[in-house]
């Protein structure tokens, strides 16, 4: 296959069995799924985006619309429809991975599954001011706020400068990412959720339940707005489990819950 710039695979499956593409959050790319092959069977392959601007694409300018980047994904993924789909996004990237499961199902090519973690549905109204409103500093201290970026990045004004294109252009991207009107996906969804995330309530991740149109899972994970890093394995053997279980339909029993207690949690 041709290389592309919008896919990365860190380890290449001639002929895979099924695929797991991942969508990063704001201000992350591809490598941030570097290591989370090692929790796949190794008949799978995992397949991370990267949005321009960023790590092999830093010379791009960045987008600021999820519509913007759903072409450029969905022509990065058409060789490899011919097998089964798993998509995952985390925060910005669950808003990607959403766009792009319509996309596909419009194509007429539904993903197995779509898998979202940390982030409102699209129908809730977000809890915090729009980043494009903040000036420098009060961007910064937004980006501090979330934890996700380490100290001595924060603290470099060189790579700062260099990086605050790029975040600027992501918040825009998800802060402005909506559908007031839940049309549900004829895709099964399952939803991760940190219990001490500050950023997003459990229950506004649990509303994506109404754009579950073939079956819906919510599972709390401790930790938070970057609990994935730390629950990677959990999550990749969930969403396959979930996916591709034993020839039941996706999200049938025992993957399946419309209640958010305890029972839900993963392990």
């Amino acid at each position: 296959m041709t290389p592309t710039p919008w896919l990365q695979s860190f380890r290449p499956v001639a002929n895979p069995r099924h695929r797991l593409v991942c969508f990063p959050q704001a201000g992350a790319g591809a490598s941030v799924y570097r290591d989370w092959h090692r929790h796949l069977d190794p008949c799978d392959e995992l397949l991370a985006v990267r949005l321009p601007g960023r790590e092999s694409r830093i010379a791009e300018p960045g987008l600021t619309a999820v519509a913007d980047a759903v072409p450029g994904i969905m022509e990065a993924l058409a060789p490899h429809l011919d097998r089964p789909l798993v998509l995952f996004g985390h925060s910005l990237g669950a808003a990607l991975a959403y766009a792009t499961a319509r996309a596909l199902v419009e194509r007429g090519t539904p993903p197995r599954l779509l898998a979202v973690s940390g982030r409102r549905a699209p129908h809730r109204t977000p809890r915090r001011t729009p980043t494009r409103s903040l000036d420098e500093a009060a961007f910064r201290d937004r980006i501090a706020s979330l934890g996700g970026t380490p100290p001595e990045v924060l603290a470099c004004a060189d790579l700062m400068e260099l990086m605050l294109p790029m975040l600027r252009a992501d918040f825009t991207m998800s802060d402005d990412f909506a559908e007031p009107v839940p049309t549900p996906l004829p895709v099964p969804i399952l939803a991760f959720a940190g219990t001490e995330d500050a950023e997003v309530a459990v229950a506004e991740v649990a509303a994506w339940e109404a754009f579950a149109g073939a079956g819906f899972a919510l599972h709390r994970l401790p930790g938070g707005h970057f609990f994935p890093h730390e629950q990677r394995a959990r999550i990749v053997n969930a969403v396959m489990s979930g996916a591709f279980c034993d020839g039941r339909h996706p999200l049938h029993p025992p993957y399946s819950s419309k209640s958010f207690d305890d029972d839900n949690r993963i392990g």
